[in-house]
């Protein structure tokens, strides 16, 4: 007989095949002996490793891989004859003569059987005669449809396709920061916004997309009316500079001019004055006009400096915007793309996610939940091997039931 025709026949006769084989005791079982009349005898023992068992007023027995009536025959033969003293209620002590009658053997508890897999707790369950793959399973917990261990299914797919959405949000805004900084300071036309209108494709109501493509050609537009603003600033200053430097360099002409004619005549006067021709306060005057012309030519040289100065700063700048400007946008193109990048990731994720729960939550509403696909390992004990098997399968102690629930989900294409 194979294996597990051995096994359902034991379980469907609770523990009997037919009317010729038993269950066979193994280590892990639990063995309860009892002696009639005699309470203080009765104890329980688990068969060790070695496949013995403990017997009051004896050396351990050896069991394993004997049936019940075996085991209790084997017993009774040890215990037959043995003498037991015992206190009686009135303080007399009395003996009593241990009969192969008076000894009982019964297992109290099986060796357990384990549920792994697709269960809500798998481990070790106890074993109770005629139990089934079915009832096994019921008992650590039922199938676990929720593998994966997800919320309700119904919030989670409400949950995650809000996120989902935002995601996609999020991506379109990416996707036209981009087109903004890589059209920005770069002459309008038409091929931009057929440009942004493909960059931008997602699975959003059209009036958001329409929103976030106008929201993006109003940046470009304000970015670039800043920039030719403050570019045409600049370019102001410098004229403005280049036309004070004129004037004053022809100030600054007629000043030196007016110092030297006024040098001229302050020694002039000055040669009269040694000769006492000339009045002090006449020399005086002359004096004055001299440096006023000098002071004035001194700071029309000054401002002249100044403004040329200022102009070079003003021509650095304008030679400077466009560098700034093109170094802004990259850093910022690389810091969208990296966002973009990370994005991208996540919207895959809930993807996945959303497929998952769909599934799950399309199988909970049909009430049709997953396919159990069910393995039963034997110990060797019973036979060793593997088996397919259902939920009506009898176990028996010792199996190991692997359950594996089919869901039958679709693979998300990256």
């Amino acid at each position: 007989m194979s294996a597990l025709g051995l096994a359902a026949a034991i379980v469907s006769g609770g523990l009997t095949v037919c009317a010729h084989a038993e269950y066979l005791i193994q280590p892990g079982d639990t063995v309860e002996i009892a002696v009639a009349g005699l309470p203080d005898l009765k104890q329980r023992s688990v068969v060790n490793p070695d496949g013995a068992v403990a017997v009051p007023m004896t050396r351990p027995v050896k069991v394993a891989g004997l049936g019940l009536s075996a085991a209790q025959t084997l017993i009774k033969d040890q215990l037959s004859r043995k003498l037991y003293q015992q206190r009686m209620s009135d303080g007399r002590d009395s003996i009593t003569a241990i009969g192969p009658d008076m000894v009982m053997v019964t297992i109290a508890e099986y060796r357990p059987v384990y549920v792994n897999g697709d269960v809500t707790k798998p481990g070790e369950q106890v074993f109770r005669p005629g139990m089934t793959v079915r009832q096994a399973v019921a008992l650590a917990g039922g199938y676990e449809i929720m593998r994966f261990r997800m919320n309700n299914p119904f919030l989670e797919s409400a949950d995650l396709r809000n996120d989902y959405q935002v995601l996609w949000m999020q991506y379109v805004k990416l996707q036209a920061k981009i087109w903004r900084l890589k059209n920005q300071n770069a002459p309008r036309d038409k091929e931009q916004d057929a440009a942004l209108d493909a960059q931008t494709q997602a699975p959003l109501p059209k009036a958001v997309l329409d929103s976030l493509r106008a929201n993006a050609r109003t940046q470009l537009a304000v970015a670039n009316e800043r920039f030719i603003a403050e570019s045409a600033f600049l370019t102001g200053a410098v004229k403005t500079a280049d036309d004070q430097i004129a004037m004053l360099r022809a100030r600054q002409v007629k000043d030196d001019e007016n110092v030297q004619v006024d040098t001229a005549d302050y020694n002039k006067l000055k040669e009269f004055s040694e000769r006492g021709n000339l009045p002090m306060t006449r020399l005086s005057e002359a004096r004055r006009l001299f440096l006023f012309s000098a002071t004035q030519s001194l700071q029309t040289g000054v401002q002249l400096v100044n403004t040329i100065r200022e102009r070079d700063d003003a021509r650095r700048k304008v030679a400077r915007l466009d560098e700034t400007s093109r170094s802004e946008i990259l850093a910022q193109t690389e810091q969208a793309t990296v966002e973009l990048g990370e994005v991208r990731s996540k919207l895959q994720s809930v993807s996945e996610k959303i497929t998952y729960t769909g599934v799950i939550r399309s199988q909970l509403s049909r009430g049709g939940g997953a396919t159990p696909a069910i393995r039963i390992v034997h110990a060797a004990a019973n036979g060793g091997g593997t088996e397919a098997a259902s939920e009506d399968t009898p176990v028996v102690p010792g199996d190991t039931v692997d359950v594996a629930l089919h869901t039958e989900v679709p693979e998300i294409t990256q």
